[in-house]
């Protein structure tokens, strides 16, 4: 699925690109800048995030079948919620998509076959209005509150009605989808107008915020209506389609706006209402492009909108190359630095202090990879909370796409501990807030004698520096004994480890009760494993793991949930699996998890798997038709944008490769996805699957290209069974219980893998089918071992102690 906003954020970034252009502001930074005074805020810090998922529906939106729950659009979980009070963030933002709440605008005129398939005119959608009803319930229940954000750019995708009321080739496969028509002429984009025949109307968005304040005003966990999302190009005087390139008519948004707060009042007469401005809410448009701004009334709050990128468009995330462009959107023929964020929000804190409002910065956003944009959001926020200014960040949210995105800030989950996402720790510390989860990385494989270095960080905020003390077993030497990690966010410290020959060395840490220190640190600094594997084999495995540098996921450790979770008892249902081998790091934890909301039964028929007692192993369960399987979600390299990021898939096809998986199945003939590492927006894959019980290895390259691996036999039933697929540029190979049964000699074209998936797959935007079986055990990782070395992997991953 393509991020639905990336095709509004390229066109906000060459507007904003050509404005910045345009400023004649010198090209010295900070020459005519100077800070405004700081406000005493009124209280403590108000903070949050955007639980993103439930608009993700729109790129296909009534013009094809992409609208079903879990897979198109999501709706954030209770522990998601919980999770985030718990860490401070207690006023969110949701946003929704107006389409899906009222399908039917209430001067439409559908026939009564049309009403069956979409809805009566104005009504508000029963089933996703009820989701916006829990997700307010969820907050209520911790002490949050949650904003309505109408995230709809100043725009409504309609079907288009004819005389009779009718819609040509209107559609709907199953209750759970929305209707749609594939034919191009059977609907319509609204856009907002003032100009005679305009199609979306003032009396339109007021018609649906009267309607949404009749239903929540009174909810304990409302904090108020996000009028509309970053409205923009919208059309110039007299005309009543989009505008691009600039021209619009700034006089439009302020009247809608108006009618809205106006509704809203009519209704309620003290709720907090969001008004975002005209060219994407943009921190930098909000005193001078907004005509009529401030609006009469009370309890209106401004919302606006920066991104840390030249032209401000949260769609660009390598800093060398932000740099280079030599522009800052609204501060003209400069450079971003340490303080463009500052500078682009102190625009909009001057014009609220100078009219006496309130303001809210509801999305900014934390690029990865580079220290410089961690100092630029900090200064960003630190001056929003120092100037009374509320934050959410963008963007937060368990649908799947949003942890393969560069701002997303969904948690991970690596060291039986829920890891936050970077951007958490900075607004934290701004808020004053101390939470965090302490964590370290090394390198997988250790050479004897020589140097190791360990870097420990606390995702999160440290209001106060924290010891904590080394102690090494015999088989280590430390450069120290303590480490101090300073104040702040997500500070880190390292140190070095010496481990000796032949020998597991151990590194224990002690500290304070809170936070929890990490696991035991563990070097591998076995010369040959191989030679080891009859007598220590775990030692053995491991350390083939380490010396690959590979993932491992051991059903043994699965856990009941990423967030406030315990570890899974037998008939549990089973949420995450961490990493318990060598392939993650502080920058890229390689979590299994299931991020299904399954609150509620309206949210579908997707089961989660269960944990399960076999012969005395513990195994993932994923028996049925709607059984989940596991998910680890990456980001895309884009030339430009994001070319090396360091949250990637350990390997892509082209690359040397391997897979090994100890499943079970409960009968014969079942097929289906054990193991899949791919592309979601495409159909490249390797993966490891059941055809009528026969294991498959199978390959697709970005080119089309298909080769299949497939074994002569089929499993047997009821016993573990071991699975591997091993891969090189013009040689593959299938293992079935240590024993190759195919190969293959194939060369394969570039094709990036952004994902890994455990018991199913899932490409071309599309769930392919899990096996329906039991997993004991996977292991993954970029190269390739000797048949010797996958020996002792197999062995050691079919072993009950593994």
């Amino acid at each position: 699925m393509k991020r639905p906003l990336d095709d509004l954020r390229v066109r906000r970034r060459l507007l904003l690109q050509a404005a910045a252009a345009g400023l004649a502001v010198p090209a010295l930074p900070g020459c005519l800048w100077r800070e405004s005074e700081a406000r005493t805020p009124a209280g403590p810090a108000v903070i949050g995030t955007n639980l993103s998922g439930m608009e993700w529906a729109q790129p296909g939106l009534r013009r094809n079948a992409s609208s079903l729950p879990h897979l198109h659009f999501s709706v954030p979980r209770k522990a998601e919620v919980a999770w985030l009070a718990a860490q401070g963030f207690k006023r969110n933002r949701l946003p929704f998509q107006w389409e899906l709440l009222q399908p039917v605008l209430p001067d439409s005129k559908p026939g009564e076959a049309v009403r069956a398939l979409v809805g009566n005119p104005g009504e508000l959608h029963a089933g996703y209005a009820q989701w916006i009803t829990d997700v307010l319930d969820a907050h209520a229940a911790v002490g949050a509150t949650c904003i309505l954000d109408l995230h709809n750019y100043g725009r409504y995708r309609d079907f288009r009605y004819g005389p009779d009321g009718s819609v040509p080739g209107l559609q709907r496969p199953t209750p759970a989808h929305r209707a749609f028509t594939e034919d191009p002429n059977a609907t319509l984009d609204r856009i907002f107008a003032l100009a005679p025949g305009a199609t979306l109307t003032p009396a339109h968005l007021a018609d649906v915020w009267t309607r949404a304040a009749r239903r929540w005003k009174d909810h304990p966990g409302l904090a108020g209506y996000g009028l509309m999302n970053e409205p923009h190009d919208l059309p110039r005087p007299g005309q009543t389609t989009a505008s691009e390139g600039g021209g619009e008519d700034l006089a439009i948004w302020p009247a809608f706006a108006r009618a809205a707060v106006e509704a809203i009042r009519r209704v309620d007469a003290k709720g907090t209402i969001y008004v975002g401005g005209n060219e994407w809410s943009a921190a930098m448009s909000l005193a001078d492009r907004n005509p009529g701004f401030p609006l009469a009334g009370d309890n209106l709050v401004y919302e606006v909108h920066l991104y840390l990128d030249a032209a401000s468009s949260g769609h660009a995330f390598d800093y060398e190359t932000e740099v280079r462009k030599g522009f800052s959107a609204g501060l003209g023929k400069r450079a971003i630095g340490p303080d463009t964020g500052v500078q682009r929000l102190d625009k909009a804190v001057r014009w609220a202090d100078q009219h006496g409002v309130r303001l809210a910065l509801t999305e900014v956003g934390l690029p990865p990879d580079d220290v410089r944009w961690q100092e630029m959001f900090q200064r960003t926020v630190a001056y929003a909370v120092r100037h009374g200014v509320e934050v959410q960040t963008w963007m937060a949210g368990d649908h799947w796409p949003i942890r393969g995105h560069p701002l997303g800030q969904a948690p991970g989950w690596w060291q039986g501990r829920t890891v936050p996402a970077p951007a958490l720790g900075v607004v934290q510390q701004a808020a004053g807030l101390a939470r965090a989860v302490l964590v370290d990385e090394a390198p997988g494989a250790a050479t004897p004698g020589q140097p190791v270095t360990v870097t420990v960080q606390a995702r999160g905020a440290l209001q106060a520096p924290l010891t904590l003390t080394l102690t090494p077993d015999e088989g280590v030497r430390l450069d120290r004994t303590s480490i101090t990690l300073p104040a702040g966010a997500n500070p880190s410290a390292s140190y070095t480890a010496r481990p000796a020959a032949d020998r597991v060395g151990t590194v224990r840490y002690s500290g304070p009760a809170e936070p929890a220190v990490p696991p035991p640190r563990a070097f591998y600094a076995l010369q040959d494993p191989l030679a080891l594997a009859d007598r220590r084999l775990a030692d053995a495995g491991r350390a083939l793991l380490a010396r690959w540098s590979a993932c491992q996921w051991l059903l043994a450790d699965a856990w009941t949930d990423y967030l406030q979770g315990a570890p899974a008892r037998d008939g549990q249902p089973v949420r995450a699996v961490a990493d318990s081998g060598f392939g993650s790091s502080l920058a890229n934890t390689m979590e299994m998890l299931v991020a299904l909301n399954t609150d509620s039964a309206t949210f579908g028929t997707l089961a989660l798997p269960v944990l399960r007692t076999v012969d005395g192993r513990r195994c993932s369960d994923h028996g049925g038709e709607d059984v989940a399987g596991f998910w680890c979600r990456k980001a895309t390299p884009e030339p430009g944008v994001q070319p090396n990021p360091r949250a990637r898939v350990p390997y892509d096809l082209q690359d040397e490769h391997f897979a090994i998986a100890v499943i079970a199945t409960p009968g014969a003939a079942h097929t289906g996805v054990v193991f899949q590492a791919s592309r979601a927006e495409d159909g490249q894959l390797s993966e490891i699957a059941l055809v009528e019980g026969r294991p498959q290895a199978r390959f697709v390259d970005a080119r089309g290209q298909q080769v299949t691996l497939a074994s002569p036999r089929a499993i047997e039933p009821g016993r573990p069974v071991v699975l591997t697929l091993a891969s090189a540029q013009g040689a593959q190979v299938l293992r079935v219980d240590g024993e190759p049964v195919a190969r293959a000699g194939a060369t394969f074209a570039p094709s990036v893998f952004t994902q890994l998936l455990i018991a199913w797959g899932f490409v071309r935007y599309f769930p392919r089918a899990g096996f329906r079986g039991q997993v004991f055990a996977v292991a993954a990782g970029k190269g390739r071992p000797a048949e010797a070395e996958l020996a002792v992997l197999e062995r050691y991953l079919r072993a009950p102690a593994a």
